[in-house]
């Protein structure tokens, strides 16, 4: 079979407020020596090249439970074919070769229907928690998977084949019986040993040298076993092997220079990858712009069957992470646990920002001297830019950030409009008095509404920009404004204004909890499919999106999510709550 391709396409703060110090820390420790251990022993990390640009290792299994939790959300669009609807109607209008990968991707969708269980998977020889292993061999990914039966797994595979029509070349070698298929210049290979499923990507010309590597018959001169960096990696940053992971942006940039070697070069030469040519000024000017962001990170920092947590990080050098740090601002109650339905917020420093915007851009400027990748007056232009944007006058306002928090809204079942919300928002400025007043140019009523700066509660009147405004009230205190509506305000204002700033201030959060919101949106949503005609397209969109819903109202609690700087550089962390 040949195919034609295109292009291939503060951390989480885990502190667990214990009785005992001694005990969460002997807790913390088991953790982290079973983490180490696992590492220690996944010997599939004997294959990766120690130069390799990507990994992703999953040495440990997750918790059974927590694994069939993840599953059952995950399998609504695939039980029930909708899925595959959704992929053959987008994939409708694809070239000869488009049309040929839907094809393969329809047929495994196919075998997957109703198998979407610990007892489905098993039929097919699949794992729901099997360790596994993604790696590169230069830009070409390698994969490992665990399986539970090599035969199963080859009858579904064989099942797939005929499903799609499409035939690949069957080849054994040893113990493994592989796939091959021809991708251009490139070779995919799909095998089946004793123990794992097998995934990789060659260069066709080197594939004969290279499939002893990727079956592990020869291992690299040095691996991240024989080093034990994947170790100290994972360690450093605590994670704990469920599925720990970087991109080295270092040695993606020694290869798109031209400067790898070993296997990194080997697949390059092997591609016909000719590197751009750029001058001396210009290759110190992309190394040293690399160094100041030279990895992502990304892992798990708790698991376990009721909540698990993860991390993902740009890390920086010490310059830039200390800019990121000052980039953000405190804001009551953003990034600050909360039982609302849904809540959002940022909190920046405009001057901050505009600074370190505008020093990025010297640094360029400076560095970047002689190389022709880097355009003077492009640079000096945006720099004036950045001054336009970070006028005086937005400056002037001192905004610091924002945070919303809905926490019920009861909706109509039959026009899906909201007939009553409990809802504050909260502003933070050097003079929220002033922010305040700017709303006068929406309404002669609010211009002439005075707010005490002590805390008072207003009743705002909305009524002249819309009849349906719930009643709403806005009070002063500080360095903050807030507006709530619902049946606790105007009593729970206070509580707004004297909300608690997160320790590290996040540029970004976001939080919902997934059973409070099916409860307000899922009545009405099952009112509309029940009235749509069933045959209909809205009718099978709407009754995916209500299943997704109710499923995952049935599984998850609360989703907390945000983007901060630490002394490492731009975290994301995830923390997911389960039932």
């Amino acid at each position: 079979m040949k195919l034609s391709y295109g292009k291939m396409n503060k951390y989480l703060l885990a502190g667990i407020l214990a009785v005992g110090v001694a005990g969460c820390s002997d807790s913390d420790k088991a953790e982290k020596a079973a983490a180490e251990e696992a590492i220690a022993e996944f010997d599939l990390l004997s294959l990766v090249p120690a130069d390799s640009p990507y990994v992703f290792a999953g040495s440990r299994k997750l918790p059974q439970e927590l694994s069939e939790k993840i599953l059952k959300a995950s399998a609504v669009t695939l039980n029930d074919g909708s899925l595959r609807a959704e992929l053959a109607a987008s994939g409708a209008d694809t070239d000869d070769a488009g049309q040929e990968i839907m094809k393969l991707v329809d047929a495994f969708l196919a075998e997957l229907e109703g198998k979407m269980s610990v007892e489905g998977l098993a039929s097919l020889g699949l794992p729901i928690n099997g360790r596994s292993l993604i790696y590169g061999l230069g830009m070409l990914p390698v994969a490992w998977t665990e399986v539970l039966d090599a035969g199963k797994v080859e009858a579904f595979l064989s099942r797939v084949e005929e499903r799609s029509g499409m035939q690949a070349e069957k080849l054994t070698r040893g113990d493994i019986s592989y796939r091959r298929f021809e991708l251009d210049k490139l070779v995919g290979i799909l095998a089946v040993g004793k123990d794992h499923l097998i995934m990789a990507v060659l260069p066709a010309k080197s594939e004969t040298d290279m499939l002893p590597l990727v079956f592990g018959e020869t291992r690299p001169e040095k691996s991240l076993a024989d080093t034990g960096a994947f170790k100290e990696f994972s360690s450093k940053r605590k994670f704990l092997g469920y599925g720990d992971g970087y991109i080295d942006l270092v040695r993606m940039a020694e290869m798109a220079l031209g400067e790898s070697q070993g296997i990194n070069a080997q697949v390059l030469q092997a591609l016909g990858a000719s590197p751009k040519e750029l001058s001396a000024a210009c290759q110190d000017f992309v190394k040293t712009t690399v160094q100041s962001v030279p990895m992502i990170s990304f892992g798990y920092t708790e698991m376990t069957n009721q909540k698990y947590a993860a991390k993902a990080t740009v890390e920086t050098s010490p310059g830039v992470a200390g800019w990121l740090q000052k980039m953000s601002a405190p804001v009551p109650g953003v990034g600050v646990p909360n039982d609302g339905m849904i809540s959002l917020g940022m909190g920046f420093d405009l001057p901050q920002i505009r600074d370190g915007i505008k020093a990025m851009l010297r640094n360029f400027l400076e560095t970047g001297k002689g190389c022709e990748l880097v355009n003077e007056e492009e640079l000096a232009q945006a720099m004036q830019g950045v001054d336009v944007a970070f006028n005086p006058m937005l400056l002037g306002m001192g905004i610091k950030g924002f945070g919303v928090t809905v926490n019920n809204v009861e909706v109509d079942t039959q026009t899906m409009t909201p007939k009553a919300i409990d809802a504050q928002i909260l502003l933070a400025a050097a003079d929220p008095k002033g922010m305040f007043s700017m709303a006068g140019m929406l309404s002669p009523q609010l211009a002439q509404l005075d707010i005490p700066v002590d805390g008072t509660p207003v009743q705002v009147p909305l009524e002249g920009l819309s009849p349906m405004a719930p009643p709403t009230f806005a009070a002063i205190k500080g360095q903050a404004l807030a507006l709530m509506t619902g049946e606790k305000a105007p009593d729970g204002i206070d509580k707004v204004l004297s909300a608690p700033a997160a320790d590290t201030p996040p540029f970004f959060s976001l939080s919902y909890d997934a059973g409070k919101l099916f409860q307000t949106i899922g009545p009405p949503m099952k009112n509309m499919v029940e009235s749509a005609q069933e045959n209909s397209p809205v009718y099978q969109s709407m009754q995916n999106s209500y299943k997704s819903l109710e499923t995952a109202a049935g599984i998850y609690t609360k989703f907390d999510f945000r983007v901060l700087g630490t002394e490492h550089g731009l975290e994301i962390d995830a923390v997911v709550n389960l039932k």
